[in-house]
Formats: structure tokens, C-alpha cells, sequence
């Protein structure tokens, strides 16, 4: 991925580096880490209930870390055998009922033996063990499961009428913050250019001594077209410090956002029915938002979308823009060559040795 146009937090080459590279502060931000890594087992999604089952899992729920097997899955999918590929999803719920990222995976294997009914039941179940439909969670790993909620048979199922009825609410409510975003004076709003000094925007992310992949021409400042050298591919270089130039995201708060583990900000930062915006990120889940004339640091990474179905700390924001209008975020780093010019580039893939997580 080119770090210059980065979604926050970038995203990992693999699922293991994710997993020594995204360690959450708190448990809400555990969760979402574990989903990714399908280590969700060791965290206690308080809202699901497992007293009681609506769909029929093939036996009750055990909640016993273990071992995946989603090998043993993928094996079955690739050679056609959707029941035993059903059966096995099934037992990995049931290892882990509190995970939902096994329950997604357990819809994606129903859609994919082309048995919708069933992954319309499973969803369903979700639902009723509170877990939060997660549109961002599932563009990232699940598209076929977003494709399917968009289709006319989830439509009319009994959970596709209930989200309906939910965006027709945040839709009316977001027409009434868009109209209150274009009265906002400039006082009440970050700069429509934003600029985060210093900031090094994703996982373990360093500046020090980089590896040069590619020639690269260095400029006086960021956005200049002024050339005061270039960095030869094989060479090391310094690199100093950078910034990340974006543009606000403004979203409208629905839901008390999290903050982390020990930070003196309060849940009252991003009062509800607030119009915030977002900035740049930070790491491990959170980052930057601008909020009534200062800057905060709260989770972001998934916890804003279009709609949140469930608003709580894990979505607490509905975006205001069209996602046409969302523009993409530029890394500009500060580079010192051997000769000791010092320049500055956008062309942040050019460079190796910027993460320090391997």
C-alpha cells in the first residue's frame, strides 16, 4: 500500500503481522484487534448472550479458546465440500460464541455454498446477541457479506426491513448536521487544509535510518516543486520527521466515543449530536479529532461509517459527506541524504525500514 494515500490505520500485509503489530489499550479496542486476528476468544463481548440460541449451531456454545481451523475449512471450500465446510464454521462458533468475526465467517461459508436463507438466519442471530453490524469491519474483510445486504432478499428479510427503517433515521438526521455543517463559522471548524506535524501515520510506523528503494527527487517543502536533490535507490538516508495533509472528515456524534486506557480526556469530549472532525490517525485504534475548538484523541479506525445500526463507543460517528467528496490523505516526510541536504517527499513508497515492526 502507498503510505502517501493511506486509510487509517494502514492496512497489514498479513493477518500474523497484524497480530504483533496491533495491540489495543482497552478492551473495546481488543475486540476489534482480535477480529482481524481471530483471537476474539480472549475478549468478553458483554452484549452477546449465549443462554439462548435462535439458529441451530449443531450443539451448544463452548466459548473454549482453541485452535482455528479454518485450514481444515478452506480445504473443504476448495474442493467443493460446502456441508462439511458448513459444519466446520459451525464448530468454530461454537468455540467461540462471543467472537463475531466466526460468525461472519460462518455467513461468508453459507453464501458461498449459495445458502442465503441460512446466512440471513445467522445474521439475524447476531443481531439478537447485540452484536453491531459493522459495515467498515465487513468491506475490509468480508465484501460478499456487504453484496449480499445489499441485495433484494436480505431487503425484505425481517433484519433487512429493521436496517432499513434505521438508515431512514440517520439518513433524516444527517440531512439536518449537513445543514448545520455549512452554517458553521470557520471559528468553530479545523482548517479546510489540515496539516498534522510530526505525525507518522500507521502501525508501527519510525522515522531513523530508511533503506532507498527508488531514485527520488527531493523537494524544499512540502507541495513544492523546488528540487534540492535526490535520494539514489541502495543508499541510506535519515529520515527526519513528517507531516500528513488532509482534510477534515466531519462526522456527527451519535454515540460517546472511546478514549485511552489513562487519557485525561473525558467521555463528555464528543458530546452526542456534535458535529466533530476527523484527523489524522495516532495508532492502536485511535486518533486525532477536532471537537468545539480543540483536538482530542479518541478510537476511530472502524468506529465511524455512513450508519451505525448499534451507536456505541465501537461506531459512534455517521459521516456528513458523500464518500465522492472524501479526499485521500498525503504523508510528506523529511529526508537527509549522505551529503546532508535535507529535502522532503511525498513518494513515501520509495523508502524501506519505515516500519518497526518488520
Amino acid at each position: 500500500m502507498n503510505e502517501k494515500k493511506y486509510s487509517a490505520p494502514l492496512k497489514r500485509k498479513n493477518l500474523w503481522q497484524a497480530v504483533r503489530k496491533v495491540v489495543y489499550a482497552r478492551a473495546t479496542i481488543v475486540s476489534i484487534a482480535c477480529l482481524i486476528v481471530l483471537c476474539a476468544d480472549l475478549v468478553s463481548a458483554g452484549a452477546a448472550s449465549t443462554s439462548q440460541e435462535g439458529y441451530d449451531l449443531g450443539g451448544p456454545c463452548e466459548d473454549q479458546p482453541t485452535l482455528l481451523g479454518w485450514k481444515q475449512i478452506q480445504d473443504a471450500e476448495r474442493t467443493g465440500e460446502w456441508d462439511r465446510a458448513v459444519v466446520l464454521a459451525k464448530e468454530e462458533v461454537r468455540a467461540g460464541c462471543n467472537n463475531p468475526y466466526r460468525w461472519y465467517e460462518l455467513v461468508n461459508v453459507l453464501l458461498s455454498a449459495h445458502r442465503s436463507a441460512e446466512a440471513s438466519s445467522v445474521l439475524q442471530e447476531m443481531d439478537a446477541r447485540g452484536f453491531d453490524l459493522n459495515l467498515a469491519l465487513l468491506g475490509e474483510d468480508f465484501p460478499e457479506i456487504v453484496k449480499f445486504l445489499e441485495s433484494k432478499e436480505f431487503g425484505a428479510s425481517t433484519l433487512g426491513l429493521k436496517i432499513k427503517r434505521l438508515e431512514n433515521i440517520s439518513d433524516e438526521r444527517r440531512i439536518k448536521f449537513q445543514a448545520a455543517l455549512s452554517r458553521l463559522p470557520a471559528s468553530e471548524k479545523p482548517p479546510d487544509n489540515y496539516i498534522a506535524k510530526g505525525a507518522c501515520p500507521f502501525e508501527c510506523c519510525r522515522y531513523g535510518n530508511w533503506t532507498v528503494l527508488e531514485d527520488t527527487d527531493m523537494v524544499s517543502s512540502p507541495g513544492s516543486s523546488s528540487v534540492v536533490g535526490r535520494a539514489r535507490k541502495g543508499s541510506r538516508v535519515a529520515g527526519l520527521t513528517g507531516e500528513v495533509h488532509l482534510k477534515p472528515e466531519p462526522v456527527v456524534v451519535v454515540a460517546v466515543a472511546g478514549v485511552p486506557m489513562g487519557s485525561k480526556d473525558v467521555q463528555g469530549d464528543l458530546p452526542k449530536n456534535s458535529i466533530a472532525f476527523i484527523l489524522d490517525y495516532v495508532g492502536e485504534g485511535y486518533g486525532h479529532v477536532y471537537t468545539q475548538g480543540k483536538v482530542v484523541v479518541v478510537q476511530t479506525h472502524l468506529s465511524y461509517a455512513k450508519y451505525c445500526y448499534r451507536p456505541s463507543e465501537n461506531c459512534w460517528g455517521e459521516t456528513l459527506l458523500p464518500s465522492k467528496e472524501k479526499n485521500e490523505q498525503i504523508w510528506w516526510v523529511k529526508v537527509r541524504l549522505p551529503n546532508g541536504i535535507v529535502g522532503w517527499t511525498d513518494k513515501t513508497n520509495n523508502f524501506g525500514d519505515k516500519d518497526a515492526c518488520g
